[in-house]
């Protein structure tokens, strides 16, 4: 499966062409958006995604069962192979989990910043 890459400033383009990629880096950011998205907010799969605003701010879920949802989530992305959690916090109010995303052999480090 192929990805559009993305930045913060969006989709990125090279000479006017979109950049796509099926390595790491997409299936990370694939892997990325669904552990990010709240529970029920995509019409064509309500089941994915985590109960971010009923569940987790809503009931202030420790960090450590934050973690066990975004590893159970996150390892549902295609090609996604392994999640293991690397820290988790509580700072100033805000669930902070980071995260390494394995595709056989290699990594990619994630961060998600919860309220």
């Amino acid at each position: 499966m192929l990805d559009m890459m993305q930045d913060d400033n969006g989709v990125i383009l090279n000479g006017g062409d979109l950049v796509l990629d099926g390595g790491i880096d997409g299936i990370a950011q694939q892997c990325e958006i669904r552990v990010g998205m709240n529970k029920g907010e995509w019409w064509l799969d309500e089941s994915m995604g985590i109960p971010w605003f009923f569940g987790v701010m809503g009931q202030k879920l420790p960090v450590s069962l934050v973690g066990k949802m975004i590893a159970d989530e996150g390892v549902k992305t295609e090609g996604v192979t392994d999640l293991r959690i690397t820290r988790g916090e509580n700072i100033a109010g805000k669930t902070v989990i980071t995260f390494d995303v394995y595709v056989g052999q290699e990594s990619k480090g994630l961060a998600i910043n919860g309220n």
